[in-house]
């Protein structure tokens, strides 16, 4: 039953194939392999400087195409490293703000190959570029950048680290993935995204590692409680585990609190018997019955043909033999034999209500097509004998004899002490 959120969603949600995200990042120290970018001078004309400022106005107002036509009569100029670097980055500015990612990449590669950049343009960029090849499903590239782009932080923010694992679990290097992931979370704390932690679930069922599941899932409905989907999917991660009353006791929680109700309506009854047949299945038959009554009184649950047949295994099960009589009563109109009127007799036998024995058997017998019908001539027998209306127990044995083998051998040994007892209360 285990809901699993698939993966390709949870990235969408990430943020890592949308607009790209800026952070830029000011080095005050070595990254965690002691490397450091020593600071780039950014010396700039104030022929570039006018002109690239006029551009990234047009650019505020929209007007990408006099901003392009500005940056390229800018390009086509003796520029420095510098100047060169912060053209193609305004290029790239420009395309991506028409969403035209993919041609907004060149530049914003050519612009970090220049390594003109300042520090903080230059560690922003890296991680905006990375972004834009995540968009693209370029994943080895943003990894093989951010990677890059690790070395030199001494502080990295989450993101950065979220942004690592997805594209790693996007390439399949789940064992990869799974530690950048848990730093993010563990970084971000109680600002960690709800998105950050499904990724951390989808991957651990993505390496099948069930037990990792159900802890990061009780995490999760710790975190968001009133959320059903986390209550089914722990249940899930249970049952991979053969763990099947915790998986019940995970579902019966979220029931009590009122989470089932919440799901779409044509949702709830459905997910009300499925945790009615865990019931049954881990031999809970009382509360599988009390919930599937409570649920049909409710009009949650129809109270059709199937689902009072599930009701009626429910009570017999629990041996409630007086509520699976009532629902005997409920059902037994709707089937076209008289089937259940002969376990109605039956059970009816087990409590020595005789009578009822009797009468429940003769419905069976009238309305027909019972795959056994001498068994309910033999009941009729066997009641009667108690009844001690002995000529209604003879007729009714002699009429059982008239059947299959064994029931012809029960029979005659029940005739036998009929005739006994009757010439005992002869004497």
């Amino acid at each position: 039953m285990r809901a699993i959120i698939p993966l390709a969603a949870i990235l969408s949600v990430v943020g890592l194939l949308g607009t790209p995200v800026s952070v830029a990042q000011e080095q005050t120290c070595e990254g965690p392999e002691g490397v450091e970018r020593k600071e780039r001078p950014n010396l700039i004309g104030e022929r570039t400087f006018r002109r690239l400022s006029a551009v990234h106005e047009q650019l505020g107002e929209n007007n990408y195409a006099d901003a392009l036509k500005g940056l390229k009569a800018l390009k086509s100029g003796n520029l420095n490293d510098y100047e060169s670097a912060m053209v193609n980055q305004t290029f790239g500015y420009v395309y991506a703000a028409q969403g035209k990612y993919g041609e907004a990449i060149p530049y914003f590669e050519n612009a970090l190959n220049t390594d003109a950049l300042p520090n903080s343009a230059h560690f922003g960029l890296m991680y905006s570029l990375a972004q834009l090849y995540a968009g693209q499903e370029k994943h080895q590239q943003t990894v093989d950048l951010m990677l890059q782009y690790l070395k030199f932080q001494c502080d990295p923010p989450p993101q950065a680290y979220i942004a690592l694992g997805s594209s790693y679990a996007a390439l399949g290097q789940f064992n990869n993935a799974l530690p950048y992931v848990q730093k993010a979370i563990v970084k971000a704390g109680d600002d960690a995204q709800e998105a950050w932690y499904q990724l951390e679930l989808a991957i651990y069922f993505e390496q099948k590692d069930y037990p990792a599941a159900a802890r990061a899932l009780t995490r999760m409905v710790a975190k968001w409680p009133d959320k059903l989907k986390y209550w089914e999917m722990l249940s899930g991660a249970y049952q991979e585990q053969q763990k099947d009353l915790e998986a019940l006791g995970t579902l019966m929680l979220a029931y009590r609190k009122g989470l089932v109700y919440e799901a779409p309506g044509d949702q709830v009854e459905k997910k009300l018997l499925n945790i009615i047949r865990m019931n049954m299945f881990v031999d809970v038959p009382f509360m599988a019955g009390s919930m599937l009554e409570s649920e049909m009184a409710a009009g949650r649950i129809e109270a059709n043909e199937k689902n009072l047949t599930l009701l009626l295994s429910a009570w017999t099960q629990a041996r409630e033999f007086d509520r699976a009589i009532a629902t005997i009563d409920r059902l037994a109109p709707m089937k076209p034999t008289g089937e259940l009127y002969l376990q109605k007799a039956q059970l009816l036998a087990e409590k020595s209500d005789w009578s009822g024995t009797v009468e429940a058997a003769r419905q069976a017998i009238a309305k027909g097509g019972l795959k056994k019908p001498g068994g309910a001539y033999l009941l009729i027998g066997i009641a009667s004998n108690e009844l001690r209306d002995w000529q209604q127990a003879m007729d009714a044995l002699k009429e059982a004899r008239q059947f299959d083998m064994n029931t012809r051998r029960q029979a005659t040994d029940w005739m036998k002490f009929v005739e006994d007892r009757m010439a005992v209360a002869r004497n």
